[in-house]
């Protein structure tokens, strides 16, 4: 942040401002615009978090970045602030980085360390941002005969270039459960990082990787979602998920069928038109639903009524 201090043109009033205060008139630029950009990269956050930080829109963010628009004094100090105290982490947990092909890595790591932001590098490596937005995120990689300028920004040859470009991306599932294991396959066959699927689901990438870990489960509207993201069959996904054991015959049905369906227990109680309690007990034998109940809870699971009260221990 010293950085975005340093470009700041600021003009002291007659009367000596307070410690720490930032003077109102104050030269904004797309430089400044492009220093904040890549400070809040690095510090983890999207748009809309720091928005939401400040108490600004997303739109407000993003014209600060583009330099078109100029943060008030009090905004610009608590901006200051808060990137400030981000930053102090920034050695502790690089988030995103370790997600990445190699290649894309060591273009993230190598910008970070020169402190350069994408469009920096893309002036002096002379491509297109797009493009080189693709080699950092690890969707594309350069054509070989782009292999020396790269070469050259890395500190590398172009041999080295050639086999970082080789490098798969890999994610490491081992001693994930199996829902995470086909998550994590997923990603890698298709190249998407953590940070990807989240901002597609419009989620955290904490949340991603709890659900990989096994930590928690996606909702059913999440659990769709997630199969269009990964271009999967939901049913693949459900099969994946951990399976809770059932105490009775009818409540092995309800969970199987709640597994093919993507539904929770609380869209069965919606469904049924009782709570989530009496579901989880009807699956743990501890109620067995009445005639009319069991009716509706063959409807909303879709099975033949006939089969339910059989699971149930009603005569058919």
């Amino acid at each position: 942040m010293d950085k975005i201090c340093g470009d700041l043109h600021t003009r002291q009033s007659a009367d000596a401002p307070a410690a720490g205060a930032v003077d109102e008139e104050i030269a904004w630029s797309a430089r400044l615009g492009e220093h904040l950009s890549a400070f809040r990269e690095r510090a983890g956050m999207r748009r809309r978090d720091l928005a939401g930080e400040l108490g600004v829109s997303d739109e407000t963010i993003r014209l600060w970045e583009k330099g078109s628009v100029q943060p008030s004094a009090q905004l610009l100090s608590r901006l200051i602030a808060l990137l400030s105290l981000e930053t102090a982490d920034w050695r502790r947990e690089p988030t995103e980085v370790p997600d990445l092909p190699p290649l894309a890595r060591r273009l993230r790591l190598e910008r970070d360390g020169r402190g350069m932001t994408q469009a920096e590098v893309v002036l002096l490596l002379e491509v297109p941002q797009a493009t080189y937005a693709g080699w950092e995120t690890g969707r594309s990689t350069p054509a070989p005969l782009l292999y020396r300028i790269v070469g050259e920004f890395l500190g590398i040859g172009e041999r080295d270039v050639a086999t970082l470009c080789a490098s798969p991306f890999v994610v490491n599932t081992a001693g994930w459960p199996p829902f995470g294991q086909f998550v994590g396959a997923r990603r890698q066959e298709l190249r998407l990082r953590r940070s990807t699927v989240a901002e597609l689901l419009n989620v955290t990438r904490k949340t991603i990787a709890a659900w990989e870990l096994g930590y928690r489960v996606p909702s059913a509207r999440l659990l769709q979602r997630l199969a269009d993201v990964l271009g999967v069959d939901i049913t693949a996904l459900v099969a994946a998920l951990p399976r809770r054991r059932a105490d009775t015959t009818l409540g092995e049905l309800i969970l199987s069928r709640q597994r093919e369906l993507g539904l929770r227990a609380t869209d069965v109680a919606e469904r049924v038109g009782t709570t989530d309690t009496m579901v989880s007990r009807w699956i743990h034998g501890h109620n067995r639903p009445a005639p009319a109940s069991l009716a509706r809870l063959a409807a909303a699971l879709e099975v033949p009524l006939d089969v339910m009260m059989e699971a149930a221990g009603h005569a058919a």
